[in-house]
């Protein structure tokens, strides 16, 4: 993979993330606060995103 496309993915991921965080986690904390939707599956999400995000320190690390 080329350096501009690296760049390119993390800066896409960056964003993904901060999406998420902003954006649609909140609405799901709402959902589970709302009896429409369990936490486990919250929590599973968490855990299947931060597969695909990396862990929160070293993608910022990565964009800086």
């Amino acid at each position: 993979m080329t350096r501009t496309a690296e760049a390119t993915e993390l800066g896409s991921r960056a964003e993904l993330r901060a999406w998420y965080r902003d954006h649609l986690r909140p609405m799901l904390v709402e959902s589970v606060t709302d009896g429409l939707l369990e936490q486990a599956a919250l929590e599973h999400l968490d855990v299947e995103l931060a597969g695909l995000f990396g862990p929160p320190d070293e993608l910022e690390r990565e964009t800086a």
